[in-house]
């Protein structure tokens, strides 16, 4: 559960990246009859993290594309509005303790790819390529791109 705090100091990273991730952070959870909630402790933790400007990149399967459902790890659905409860103007997580500020650089809905699909053997690479292209005709994933904006 990712509930403790990232093991750095604040401000220390010009860039924080998860590729495949948040989509394995639960929304929440009850523990000792407390609700927690470690997807907004994550946020708040990259936040704090990231240099004043630094880059959060994120790419995560999106709503509704099977991807985000068939693999039963996924426990936190990802929409193209999530990103609005932790940029400006509208931090609609504020209201479940995320203290964190991002502006929005990008997001937008992209297909997976080489460059988001790293592979040792570049024939595998080339060939995994070539299957992603045609089994994912529409985008299903989405990409995240913000800064840290900090006094």
């Amino acid at each position: 559960m990712v509930l403790k705090p990232l093991p750095f100091k604040e401000s220390v990273f010009e860039s924080v990246s998860a590729y495949d991730f948040l989509e394995h952070i639960p929304r929440f959870a009850i523990i000792n009859n407390q609700t927690t909630f470690p997807f907004i402790h994550l946020m708040n933790e990259i936040y704090r993290v990231l240099k004043p400007g630094g880059t959060f990149y994120a790419i995560t399967p999106c709503y509704p594309r099977d991807e985000a459902f068939v693999d039963p790890t996924h426990v936190n659905i990802i929409t193209n509005k999530t990103h609005t409860y932790f940029t400006s103007p509208q931090y609609k997580a504020r209201m479940y303790g995320f203290t964190g500020s991002f502006e929005i650089n990008r997001v937008k809905r992209i297909k997976p790819s080489q460059e988001t699909r790293p592979h040792k053997n570049f024939i595998l690479k080339f060939f995994k390529n070539i299957y992603y292209t045609i089994r994912y005709k529409k985008k299903s994933h989405l990409l995240w791109e913000f800064i840290a904006s900090k006094n």
